[in-house]
């Protein structure tokens, strides 16, 4: 683990928490509604809920190993 990993995990992290606020904020009303609607017909499918926790382990877990992986190639291409 060295210092540019460190420092794309972390690049990667800001990204994810924002990419997590985007989807809370424009996505998750929408699709908690249509679910609520397709409930009255009885169509509804996945839970909103699972799509948002599917949502937060990509943005605060896997997008955080990415950029520690990815680090010190990404140290390479800026220089």
């Amino acid at each position: 683990m060295s210092f540019p990993g460190l420092i794309g995990g972390l690049l990667f992290l800001i990204l994810g928490l924002l990419e997590l606020a985007v989807v809370n904020r424009l996505l998750y009303p929408g699709l908690r509604w249509r679910h609520e609607m397709a409930k009255t017909t009885q169509s509804q499918g996945l839970a909103p809920g699972r799509i948002m926790a599917l949502v937060k382990l990509q943005s605060l877990i896997v997008l955080p190993v990415i950029g520690l992986l990815l680090g010190d190639r990404l140290k390479t291409l800026v220089g």
